[in-house]
């Protein structure tokens, strides 16, 4: 835990608490910079260590969230494939199938996370990754409710750890701003997924291999390509950028310098108690957990979206087609985000409350239109998809006004907590004695999903300006520090102190006065 020690500012201003810790409790970023001295990358340098970034980590998360949301659809497409005949299911027992799932998630939440802090990201997500794919593959024996509710319990133990991986590594090599674009483009790259999945259903139904159903063939290829996956993240993909084996080792020091702007560092593998206290006693922790939690009641659809269009009276093989139309708005709606973000600043509430607004509307129109209108209601269930874009954006948001590596990990965890428990309930808002117009269903959805994570993310945005102008003020009357002090003792036992720059000292957002929130 750092350690304050006071200086003198002026007459009217007594102490100001500079930042002390052991050298053990450093930041990485310290260790690199102890090996090498560079300055500040000039803006071309930066834009190559930019670009670099882009090609490297970029080009392998967008890969990862889509494999990742095609493998989380394989029960939903399966739904249609033959899977509720072969493993002899009832609706209700299909629900569970998308619960139990999450709860495996909810219980290796914190232990995963924890594995994040402790070990190599890289090397622990590829593991993952490998495993995932291991159990997608395990799928195809299972002919019962009972062997399937297993499969996808440790299915959801082995997800835990992806998307918090990706969001620490995000953090790692880009700024805030960038990691505010990126986000979307990569959510655009996941929410596509439909696409994807419906062309495979409507291929593999063309597959006649007699008893191996059309189903386990979409889980022979979705688990085989994230096993090479997997292979691929353990071989090429960088724990951080002092591991970043396409930058040269100056090239390292000048990545982090780049994102100096984060005022934070990049990774610290000592858990940090007081960091997690302060992130559980935190209010906008809470915040992000309530809004994760509200926003994903509406996300049970996943596994409904090929049984609710097939409801409306389209064959098989329309359904799988029609299906992809959900992953090109995802695209074109995330897109649209991500342009907005790049051209505009601290836009990322008012672009989640207008995203959740067509939502609204399809909530309405399914209340509303009558069932013969089946192309009205085919519609609403299309223009749902603009609301994966403040699922994107508040969750890197989340992490990004959160420092400290335990505090941020901590946040992490806790908004995908919500997460899981949100995904555990929304499925069952889905019951046999709802179908087939789901009325109790989309007004839950309505309320709970749409409106009221809207007002959270207002609430939270006056919250974090009101803090910044706290902490400008501070600023102003001299009282904010962007130095600390690393004390080194020597086998002797003699002590040695080093002020070095704050952002070197792993400080949370609260112990570090100089860092702003982005709204």
């Amino acid at each position: 835990m750092a350690s304050k020690t006071p200086e003198q500012t002026s007459s009217t201003e007594v102490l100001v608490e500079t930042p002390k810790l052991p050298d053990k409790f450093a930041d990485e970023s310290y260790k690199l910079f102890s090996q090498v001295k560079v300055q500040p990358p000039t803006p071309e340098e930066a834009e190559r260590i930019r670009r670099k970034n882009v090609r490297w980590i970029l080009s392998f998360l967008c890969v990862g969230y889509h494999l990742m949301y095609v493998d989380k659809q394989t029960l939903g497409s399966s739904s249609i494939l033959g899977i509720l005949e072969d493993a002899h299911l009832n609706s209700n027992q299909y629900n569970w199938l998308s619960s139990i799932f999450y709860f495996g998630y909810l219980l290796a939440e914190w232990p995963q996370n924890l594995a994040l802090q402790r070990f190599p990201v890289a090397k622990w997500l590829a593991g993952n990754l490998i495993v995932w794919g291991g159990i997608l593959l395990l799928h195809i024996p299972c002919n019962s409710f009972a062997s399937l509710f297993v499969v996808r319990f440790f299915l959801g133990l082995a997800e835990a750890c992806i998307v918090p991986a990706f969001l620490l590594t995000l953090s790692m090599f880009f700024t805030y701003d960038e990691q505010a674009v990126l986000m979307p483009i990569m959510w655009a790259a996941g929410n596509s997924s439909p696409i994807t999945s419906g062309l495979l259903s409507y291929g593999v139904l063309w597959i006649d291999t007699g008893s191996f159903s059309s189903w386990k063939w979409f889980m022979v290829i979705t688990g085989g390509l994230t096993i090479i996956y997997g292979v691929l993240v353990w071989l090429f993909f960088p724990d951080n950028p002092v591991s970043a084996h396409f930058l040269t080792l100056e090239e390292r020091a000048q990545a982090i310098l780049r994102i100096a702007s984060n005022h934070s560092g990049i990774e610290q593998k000592r858990f940090k108690r007081h960091q997690l206290i302060e992130a559980l006693k935190d209010p906008k922790t809470w915040l992000f957990f309530l809004h994760a939690w509200s926003q994903e009641m509406a996300n049970g659809l996943t596994n409904q979206y090929s049984l609710i269009i097939k409801s409306f009276g389209f064959t098989t093989l329309q359904t799988t087609l029609l299906g992809c139309v959900t992953g090109l708005t995802s695209l074109v709606s995330l897109a649209t985000a991500a342009f907005i973000l790049a051209k505009t600043r601290n836009s990322r509430a008012w672009l989640s409350v207008a995203a959740y607004i067509p939502p609204i509307i399809s909530c309405i129109l399914l209340i509303t239109l009558p069932w013969s209108n089946r192309w009205g209601l085919l519609t609403a269930i299309w223009i749902r998809s603009t609301g994966g874009i403040p699922y994107s954006v508040v969750m890197i948001w989340a992490a990004n006004c959160s420092a400290g590596h335990t505090k941020k990990t901590a946040v992490i965890a806790l908004y995908h907590v919500g997460y899981g428990l949100g995904n555990i309930l929304s499925p069952q808002l889905f019951q046999e004695q709802y179908k087939p117009r789901y009325i109790v269903t989309w007004w839950v959805i309505l309320w709970i999903a749409c409106v009221l994570p809207s007002f959270v993310v207002l609430y939270l945005r006056w919250y974090l300006v009101k803090e910044n102008k706290r902490r400008d003020l501070l600023a102003q009357r001299g009282l904010v520090r962007e130095v600390g002090v690393i004390e080194h003792v020597s086998e002797t036992g003699e002590r040695r102190e080093e002020v070095v720059d704050a952002r070197q000292l792993d400080l949370t957002d609260r112990e570090n006065l100089a860092f702003r929130y982005v709204l």
